[in-house]
C-alpha cells in the first residue's frame, strides 16, 4: 500500500519566523518526508506546507509512526525504545527514511538506510560516519503519553530522558554513550560462561574512559533541568523541584579502572557489570517529598509534562538551528486552561506536528494543515 499526504486545511505561510524562497512562499523546517518499510508503512511521501501540521485518523492508521520517523531523523533513536528490527515492516529486510529540511536557512536532504544492525546515514550525497555529526542537522522534541513514566516509572525512564536530552544538546555525549554502551554489552557477554578473563579485562579501559565524562554531563544537565523546571513551576503558582543525581563510581578514569579490576571476580560470579552509568538514578523531589513514592497521579503527570517543556526550552535556547515539536495526543487529559498553557509554551517552535483522531476544534489550530490518514496501512 502507498501512503500519501493530502492537505485539507490552510497553512500558516504568513508567519514571520519563516524565510521566503525566491517565489515569496514561506520555507518551513521540514518540507518533505519519505518512508519505506518503516513500521506498518510500505511506502510514504509527505509534503508539508504549514507551521502547524495535524495528522488525523482512527487508532491504528500510523499517526504515531509518522512522528516516530520524524524523530528518528532527528536523533537516530526511537522514542519507543525500539531496535532497528522492530522499526522494520514485517517481511522487509530494512527501512529507509529521508527528509528535506531547512534547519540552517538552506535546504538539505537527510537520509537513513537501516538493514538489520547496519545503518548508513547521508546528508545530501555525503556519507556521515559518526552519529554525532548527523544529529546536528535537525532538532526535534517529542511529547508522548508515555512521558508520565519519566517521573512515575522506573529509573530506566529517567536515564533515557536525560540521555536523549543531553545527546540532542551535546554531540560528545552521544559519542561517549555509544562507545560506553558498546563496550558494556561486549564485557557482559564475555562475563558469561565460558569465561576468558583477558577478554573481560580488554573492554575495561573503554568503560573507564567514558563513564566519568557521562556522569559529569548528566550532573551538569540535571542542574539545568532543575533550574528550568523551577522557573516553569513559578509561572504556575510555585513549588520547589529538586533533582538528586546518584551514582556510585569514581569520577577519575584511573580510579574507575581500578574499581573494575577490583570487582572483576565478583562480577564473574554474577555474569554482569555491577557499576556504571547504566545503574545511575535521578531522584525527583517536589516540596521535599520524593515524587515517585509520594507524589499524586496529578503531580506526577504535571512534573512529567513540565520536564518535557524544560527540555524544549533548553534545546530551543541552545541550538542555532531551528527546532520542531512533535506532539502525540498528550493534551486529552488536560483541562482547557492547561491546554492553552501547553500550546502557548510550545508556540515558539519553528514547526509543530500533532496527532489527533479528529481535527481539533480549537482556535490554536485554526490555521493548521491537516493530513488525514484514511484506512489502515497493513498489520504488524
Amino acid at each position: 500500500m502507498r501512503w500519501r499526504s493530502r492537505p485539507t486545511k490552510g497553512s500558516s505561510t504568513s508567519s514571520c519566523r519563516f524565510a521566503k524562497n525566491k517565489c515569496g512562499a514561506a520555507v518551513f523546517l521540514l518540507e518533505q518526508l519519505n518512508l519505506a518499510d518503516f513500521r506498518n508503512c510500505e511506502s510514504g511521501e509527505f509534503h508539508f506546507s504549514g507551521e502547524k501540521v495535524v495528522f488525523t485518523g482512527p487508532n491504528g492508521t500510523g499517526k504515531t509512526n509518522l512522528l516516530e520517523s520524524i524523530y528518528f531523523l532527528s536523533i537516530l533513536r526511537s522514542f519507543r525504545s525500539a531496535s532497528g528490527r522492530e522499526l522494520t515492516r514485517i517481511g522487509s529486510r530494512g527501512f529507509e527514511l529521508s527528509a528535506r529540511v531547512h534547519s540552517r536557512g538552506y535546504p538539505e536532504t537527510l537520509k537513513v538506510i537501516q538493514h538489520g544492525n547496519r545503518r548508513e546515514t547521508l546528508i545530501g550525497s555525503s556519507r556521515i560516519r559518526r552519529s554525532s555529526e548527523f544529529i546536528r542537522e535537525f532538532r526535534a522534541v517529542v511529547f508522548v503519553p508515555e512521558d508520565r513514566n519519566i517521573a512515575g516509572g522506573s529509573s530506566s525512564f529517567r536515564r533515557r530522558f536525560f540521555d536523549m536530552l543531553i545527546s540532542t544538546l551535546d554531540s560528545t555525549y552521544l559519542t561517549r554513550l555509544a562507545d560506553y554502551s558498546r563496550a558494556l554489552a561486549q564485557r557482559n557477554r564475555a562475563l558469561k560462561p565460558p569465561v576468558n578473563r583477558s577478554i573481560v579485562a580488554a573492554f575495561e579501559p573503554e568503560l573507564a574512559a567514558n563513564a566519568p565524562s557521562i556522569a559529569a554531563l548528566r550532573r551538569q544537565y540535571a542542574g539545568s533541568v532543575e533550574q528550568e523546571l523551577n522557573a516553569l513551576l513559578k509561572q504556575r503558582g510555585g513549588g520547589e523541584f529538586r533533582i538528586l543525581y546518584r551514582f556510585d563510581y569514581p569520577e577519575s578514569e584511573s580510579e574507575y579502572l581500578a574499581l573494575l579490576e577490583k570487582n572483576r571476580e565478583r562480577e564473574l560470579l554474577r555474569a554482569c557489570t555491577g557499576i556504571g552509568p547504566q545503574l545511575d538514578e535521578f531522584e525527583f523531589y517536589l516540596d521535599g517529598r520524593q515524587l515517585r513514592h509520594y507524589g499524586s497521579t496529578g503531580q506526577i503527570r504535571m512534573i512529567s509534562l513540565l520536564l518535557k517543556l524544560a527540555e524544549f526550552n533548553l534545546v530551543r535556547r541552545s541550538a542555532s538551528e531551528k527546532v520542531a515539536v512533535l506532539v502525540d495526543d498528550v493534551t486529552g487529559e488536560l483541562d482547557e486552561a492547561n491546554k492553552n498553557r501547553f500550546f502557548d509554551a510550545i508556540s515558539g517552535a519553528d514547526q509543530q506536528f500533532f496527532t489527533f483522531t479528529e481535527f481539533p476544534a480549537l482556535p490554536y489550530f485554526r490555521d493548521a494543515e491537516e493530513i488525514p490518514l484514511a484506512g489502515r496501512l497493513g498489520k504488524r
